[in-house]
């Protein structure tokens, strides 16, 4: 369960979101949405949809339910074959050309599992989902990953976050979270972990405890993430 890290100063384990984060697969659901509910006579923007992103299974079935009520629908489908079939789609799709990585994703999880530090996957994602895009990845220090379905509740609940803390066998305190939702920033910062946010559908507030990096995770390397948890914590000033 425990993971021994090279690192012997905070962070001692760095946690990471899946959808939007590593990968962008954030278009994929939205597509997926939309060509779902036209399946059913309903309209859907790709603004509703990226309103969605980081939100739970839960909050986005209430929208996407809702929308088909509107238009007589909502007695059309069964929540549990809709939400299957959705992303069963974007895991297809996701796949199609190879994972689409975020710019500095594969290399900030080379530079970790060089470095020897421990990593969790933390995602709304349901684990068949995350379990086949894990086996794609290349070199990584990933050994926990908690799916949406393990979560008590969801995000922006801390639940996911101290679940796989406590998996890695480090004080929530130590980690590093890196997020690119509201709702995952606040998850993160309930845990009491520093976040590291990397906005991708929409801009975040700056919030105590978490620095912003608007140019994602590009350029970012184990050692910037040592300066940046270390930064925090102390109370410095951090780029946004």
């Amino acid at each position: 369960m425990t993971t021994t890290t090279t690192w012997v100063t905070p962070p001692l384990a760095v946690l990471l979101d899946y959808d939007g984060t590593l990968v962008d697969t954030e278009p994929l659901w939205i597509q997926g949405e939309i060509d779902l509910l036209t399946g059913y006579g309903v309209p859907w923007t790709y603004e509703q949809g990226r309103l969605l992103c980081g939100t739970s299974r839960e909050v986005s079935m209430a929208a996407l339910l809702a929308a088909m009520a509107e238009h007589g629908r909502d007695g059309d489908v069964d929540p549990d074959a809709f939400y299957d079939q959705l992303w069963r789609t974007v895991d297809v799709r996701a796949h199609a050309d190879g994972l689409p990585w975020l710019p500095g994703a594969v290399d900030l999880l080379a530079g970790l599992a060089e470095a020897g530090v421990p990593c969790a996957l933390v995602s709304a994602s349901p684990r068949p989902m995350l379990d086949s895009a894990l086996a794609s990845f290349g070199r990584h220090s990933i050994s926990v990953v908690i799916a949406g379905g393990d979560m008590p509740e969801a995000k922006p609940a801390p639940d996911g976050y101290l679940m796989a803390a406590e998996r890695l066998g480090v004080d929530p305190a130590d980690c590093l979270v890196i997020e690119d939702t509201e709702a995952g920033t606040a998850a993160g910062r309930a845990a009491g972990a520093v976040v590291v946010a990397v906005p991708r559908m929409r801009a975040l507030p700056p919030s105590p405890g978490q620095v912003n990096l608007a140019g994602g995770l590009a350029g970012v390397t184990p050692d910037r993430l040592r300066e940046l948890y270390a930064q925090v914590r102390a109370g410095e000033a951090v780029p946004r």
